[in-house]
């Protein structure tokens, strides 16, 4: 059996299953997807967000794919409590079995709970090299089994422009806003603050990019209706495409963002961001990454926590500028040397915590 699971969003349970069907078809074993809550063993951030609850407002059926020939496959496997698969995970199991053979990976499979595919990149060599990868990819995702309200939707917003001639921008900014005020601190200092970073972007450098197309129309994803209403006054409302509102579920929104900006004719992202990243390979789509920006995106952090008026304000502000001066410092930044000052300068400790020895 060839399995995967994650619990994480939606981008990367899509991809990661998308690439465990690609499997299925090379080596003929069949795949089963394992759906656990969001952020499953940890503590979820959105109760209801890739909740086993609420699958069915995002697929048709258990299943997760669907066509005229096989009907519907890909099983779906619910977990809301904490489980243990015992399955082989291919991600920590690389160095082991990338250079392995088809024949090799099939008889894997077949042993034991079977194999889990747990993480959206070709994982095994012989799928590396396929130079009609990308085309695979988006004919498997082409079969997702979508609850019927999102192809409908789809089509409501295509009529407005051809999604296919519009721009796309992925903008992170109310979840994030949630976990800078809600997180535990030691949560945002482990890792979580620096992933913030990589995926907070500062509005201005999708302008610079959107301002490249003078004609089209936008496809602005995000949970925030105040970037769209920034969108909208820079470029007009009528070129403007979003889905923040209307009678889709929290789920549902998220699925149609992954929707339109696979749709798109180029994805203006983040720097880093596993969500458009699945969006561009599940649609075959261009995807353009901004570029760091970490002073105006530390400064957009400080206002939104002024905003908030949070009393640990002091607190999170030193672990950002810890987590930003360890991406400096990987990234050959000219900044590493401003954030450390900063953040020593308010709390050593903290900055020992994300930094370590670096």
């Amino acid at each position: 059996m060839i399995c995967t699971q994650r619990s994480d969003g939606l981008g990367t349970r899509v991809l990661s299953a998308v690439y465990a069907q690609l499997l299925s078809e090379q080596i003929g074993v069949p795949v089963k997807v394992i759906w656990t809550p969001l952020g499953w063993p940890d503590p979820p951030h959105s109760p209801v967000l890739m909740h086993p609850k609420y699958i069915l407002e995002l697929f048709d059926s258990l299943h997760l794919f669907a066509d005229r020939t096989q009907g519907r496959y890909g099983d779906i496997v619910l977990h809301e409590e904490v489980v243990s698969t015992g399955l082989f995970s291919l991600f920590y199991h690389q160095d082991e079995l990338f250079h392995l053979s088809r024949g090799e990976i099939a008889q894997i499979a077949w042993m034991g709970p079977g194999l889990n595919y747990d993480f959206p990149t070709p994982l095994l060599q012989f799928m590396a090299r396929d130079p009609d990868l990308k085309e695979k990819l988006a004919r498997i995702a082409a079969c997702i089994n979508w609850n019927a309200a999102l192809p409908a939707a789809l089509d409501a917003l295509g009529r407005r422009w051809p999604l296919g001639e519009c721009l796309s921008v992925h903008v992170r900014r109310g979840d994030i806003v949630g976990m800078l005020l809600h997180s535990d601190l030691a949560i945002l200092a482990d890792g979580l603050m620096i992933q913030i970073l990589q995926r907070l972007t500062p509005l201005q450098a999708y302008f610079n990019a959107v301002d490249q197309h003078r004609t089209g129309g936008i496809i602005v994803c995000t949970e925030d209706r105040a970037v769209v209403d920034q969108f909208a006054r820079r470029y007009g409302p009528e070129r403007i495409i979003a889905c923040v509102e209307g009678d889709l579920t929290e789920n549902q929104r998220a699925a149609m963002d992954l929707l339109l900006l696979s749709k798109s004719r180029r994805i203006i992202a983040p720097v880093v961001s596993f969500f458009s990243q699945c969006a561009a390979a599940i649609g075959n789509t261009p995807l353009q990454n901004t570029a760091w920006r970490l002073e105006e995106t530390t400064d957009e952090i400080k206002a939104m926590l002024q905003v908030a008026q949070s009393p640990r304000a002091r607190d999170v502000t030193a672990v950002m500028y810890a987590a930003a001066y360890m991406i400096a410092l990987r990234n050959d930044l000219d900044s590493t040397h401003h954030f450390k000052t900063l953040a020593l300068g308010l709390d050593p400790a903290l900055f020992h915590r994300v930094a370590g020895d670096a």
